[in-house]
């Protein structure tokens, strides 16, 4: 996938702008719309800063919706978005052994919290995960929890869009002020 430049994305339609926003962050129509109304930005740095502040303004209840778009760790691929596969990595060995597990910790987070659990995986594997999925489950809030996760979800979003700029550097131009 491919990020077309900034100043491209500020003239799209809605349906278009989100096929763009959904490379950055699972598709949330709440949180397009509104990055949508905010158009333009100078860049797709500050279209995640509007993106991180938007966030943090949405009610509780619109907070879930954007974190719960989110697909969980260990999910069967055939659900994950190209990027979101990518991100995961790769079938381990105990691959059976590491997704039981994975479900049994989604479940045990989402009964304590009611939403899912969101980390920027950034390479490590999903093994590598468990302890902090299991101190978070054993020492946080809900309200903690959730300003993490949604926070998690900006930092995934920062992390595509560098890499997709940087595999079309035209993407990432500063674009002239509109």
């Amino acid at each position: 996938p491919t990020l077309p430049t900034i100043c491209k994305t500020n003239h799209l339609s809605l349906e278009e702008f989100t096929s763009v926003i959904s490379l950055l962050f699972e598709p949330t129509a709440l949180l397009t719309q509104r990055l949508h109304d905010a158009c333009p930005y100078e860049s797709y740095d500050q279209l995640l800063d509007k993106a991180d502040e938007l966030i943090k303004e949405l009610s509780p209840l619109e907070q879930l919706e954007v974190v719960n778009a989110h697909p969980r760790i260990g999910e069967n691929a055939a659900k994950l978005s190209a990027l979101s596969k990518v991100e995961q990595g790769n079938a381990s060995d105990n691959e059976d052994a590491v997704l039981a597990k994975w479900a049994e910790l989604n479940r045990e987070y989402e009964d304590k919290y009611g939403f899912r659990f969101v980390i920027f995986v950034n390479g490590r594997s999903k093994e590598s995960l468990f302890p902090i999925v299991e101190d978070r489950i054993a020492n946080s809030t809900k309200s903690q929890e959730l300003a993490t996760g949604l926070s998690e979800m900006v930092d995934i979003a920062r992390d595509r869009a560098r890499k997709l700029q940087a595999a079309n550097p035209a993407s990432g131009a500063p674009s002239p002020k509109i």
